[in-house]
């Protein structure tokens, strides 16, 4: 054989050489640590907003259940769990949404107007009207990405915190 023949031989050879699959894989590398701050924000992002989500539904689950039932029912949030419940005629109480942490599902602190709620709770009356007195600010926060559910004085979701 020739020695042309053997370089010929050798460039049928299909693959990839050591130098390629680095450059690759360093291109790789550097595209990934360019991109993971940006997934870790948007789901930070995504669990602020379902727990938000979350915590609205509860709240007007809370809310349908007393006027479904023509009973008064509550709405609790104590140290980042919420859950929902029903009085009964006889004196007990119902659950109507099961108790969740929400620091524990999706990672989120959530505080009443800046400090961590100790035991709050939300009543409706049968007509699911609340009488807290005064609108309510539930912020939402996960390594710095903050979200707010504003409730008014008469128990409803509000789109604003003024009086």
């Amino acid at each position: 054989m020739t020695p042309f023949a053997s370089h010929a031989r050798a460039r049928e050879r299909r693959g990839f050489t050591l130098i390629e699959t680095m450059v690759v894989l360093i291109i790789a590398g550097i595209a990934m640590a360019i991109s993971l701050p940006k997934f870790a924000s948007m789901r930070d992002r995504v669990s602020v907003r379902s727990a938000k989500q979350q915590f609205s539904s509860y709240l007007m689950t809370a809310r349908a259940a007393a006027i479904r039932q023509s009973q008064s029912a509550q709405f609790h949030s104590s140290a980042n769990t919420i859950w929902s419940n029903v009085n009964q005629p006889d004196g007990t109480n119902i659950n109507v949404s099961r108790a969740v942490s929400l620091m524990n599902a999706r990672g989120v602190a959530v505080t009443l107007g800046g400090s961590p709620p100790a035991n709050d709770s939300i009543q409706f009356d049968s007509r699911g009207m609340s009488n807290t007195g005064s609108s309510r600010t539930y912020v939402f926060t996960r390594n710095g990405v903050k979200d707010s559910i504003c409730v008014s004085r008469l128990g409803l979701i509000a789109r604003s915190c003024g009086q």
